[in-house]
């Protein structure tokens, strides 16, 4: 199995801006899916906070989608390790939506390339105004 994120818009709210996006992830030994919801406004921060991570070369980037604790819809985020040659890994936090109290998560590392980072965060941002059915892939 390939390490990759898959997030495809899979429903909008017009009124609201509310997306909701189906998150795939996969890795060596491990592999999940999920839905969440996140605001265009919450997604074009997330965009820029990994084009900040990319071109600051930042060791470490934390970004949510959704919120993980409380009474909310599940919620995923990915912490963005960057290494010294450029090689990322980022560790991604998975809701299993399976009970109320929201305590089954996966997590796990998804690898790829600083370049492939960069061209994720950027394609990212087009899900804000691209019709339902865009997905977009961290290893292409």
């Amino acid at each position: 199995m390939r390490d990759n994120i898959l997030i495809e818009k899979i429903w909008q709210e017009q009124e609201n801006d509310l997306v909701e996006l189906k998150i795939n992830c996969s890795a060596e030994y491990a592999s999940a899916i999920q839905t969440c919801y996140v605001q265009k406004e919450a997604l074009g921060y997330i965009c820029d906070q990994i084009t900040k991570c990319v071109n600051l070369l930042q060791k470490e980037c934390y970004l949510e989608f959704g919120k993980k604790t409380g009474n909310f819809t599940p919620a995923f985020s990915m912490g963005i390790e960057i290494d010294f040659y450029g090689h990322v890994r980022i560790e991604v936090d998975v809701e299993i939506a399976d009970n109320d109290s929201r305590k089954h998560r996966s997590c796990f590392y998804v690898k790829t390339e600083l370049g492939l980072l960069e061209k994720f965060g950027n394609n990212l941002s087009r899900l804000i105004n691209e019709p339902i059915g865009y997905c977009v892939t961290l290893n292409d």
